[in-house]
């Protein structure tokens, strides 16, 4: 039977079969590597450095300006090694990455804007020579089992300054192209003219993604109406320039939110100098949560250049976090350990997209499969 193996023997690259399943890795913050600038003063136009409360009791807590969430999954698995020029040996990960949106329709029900997208994933060191890797690309993708599972077979390349192992390389490419899927949705909605100002959208976890855009203005300035917003964070970032030598962490303020509270917003730049605005929202009381950094959310949102000097309109900021704190209700306690700091809308999308992952043991057999 014409294994996997035997397809990278004749291309001269030695395989060895082995499983290993993605939730052994431990998954890093959603705002892994981030880093918020340092500035004197709060992003948006108020500049009040006081935690800003709103009145729960007073507010309308049925109004919300989303409409729209989108949310990206994967799942990947090291199904084996590979050894290269009988000196080194790197890791063969295969995976499964999705990408979708749901909306909200008139009758408050949650359905899929888009047909979720969908790719399989077979990952390979860029060390493997262009020669082999190609034809190692071709004799694969043309078997009836790739063409079947409308395998893709793509390089990743391992940087030492970015990951700490080869693993988290192939995974790291994984979730950029994930990311690519993402984009491609939104850069429809965008064309389509279905955001508005009351017809928002949220991507779970940072806007991270948008570094990989074209740098166009025009462009840029679409994604006004698009906010992201992470569960999971590091508590550890600076809030001044002497957090580094000992000063405070975002960790140590965000303990002092209550139960609808705030942070002011705080200053990002990205690598092509865009600016981000980002706070931190408390949307659970504390006596309801085991952990104090339990039920706070980060929320991001582009600025366009016309407030790069004078940050968010203070009223754009609460009129999202008022919309943010409502989208909280009702939760998915006991369906979700990140339960806490999971709004239900994204939590269902989340749950639908993961739907079409084919079962571990499913996908990882197609790899023992005859590949001719």
């Amino acid at each position: 039977m014409p294994t996997l193996n035997k397809i990278f023997d004749k291309c001269g690259v030695a395989l060895y079969q082995n499983e290993s399943l993605d939730h052994y890795y431990q998954e890093p913050y959603q705002d892994e590597g981030d880093e918020i600038k340092v500035i004197g003063e709060p992003f948006e136009t108020d500049k009040s450095k006081k935690i800003r409360k709103y009145d729960l009791y007073v507010e309308d807590r049925t109004f919300s300006n989303f409409l729209f969430f989108m949310d990206g999954s994967r799942r990947t698995y090291k199904i084996g090694d590979i050894v290269i020029e009988g000196k080194k040996i790197y890791p063969v990960v295969v995976a499964q990455i999705r990408a979708g949106c749901t909306e909200r329709g008139s009758e408050k029900k949650l359905h899929s804007h888009q047909a979720i997208q969908r790719k399989n994933l077979l990952l390979l060191s860029d060390k493997v020579n262009t020669v082999d890797f190609k034809e190692i690309q071709q004799r694969i993708t043309r078997t009836k089992v790739a063409q079947e599972m409308f395998l893709e077979v793509v390089e990743y390349r391992f940087e030492p300054e970015k990951h700490n192992i080869l693993v988290n390389a192939a995974i790291a490419k994984a979730n950029t192209m994930m990311h690519d899927m993402e984009i491609e949705i939104l850069s429809n909605m965008v064309k389509s003219g279905v955001l508005d100002t009351d017809r928002m959208l949220v991507v779970d976890g940072p806007l991270q993604f948008l570094r990989q855009d074209t740098g166009k203005t025009e462009f840029a300035d679409l994604f006004y109406n698009v906010i992201g917003v992470s569960k999971s964070f590091n508590p550890m970032l600076p809030t001044s320039s002497k957090s580094k030598r000992g000063g405070t962490q975002i960790g140590a303020e965000l303990l002092k939110l209550e139960y609808g509270e705030r942070t002011p917003v705080f200053l990002k730049e990205n690598d092509r100098g865009r600016r981000f605005g980002v706070w931190y929202l408390r949307i659970r009381p504390k006596n309801k949560v085991s952990n104090p950094l339990e039920g706070i959310i980060k929320i991001e949102k582009m600025v366009l250049e016309d407030y790069y000097d004078s940050g968010i309109p203070t009223d754009v900021v609460d009129t999202i976090s008022l919309s943010l704190l409502n989208e909280g209700s009702p939760t998915c306690y006991g369906r979700d350990e990140r339960w806490a700091s999971h709004l239900y809308p994204v939590y269902l999308t989340e749950t639908l997209i993961k739907s079409t992952f084919e079962s571990d043991l499913v996908f990882i057999n197609n790899f023992k499969r005859d590949f001719r």
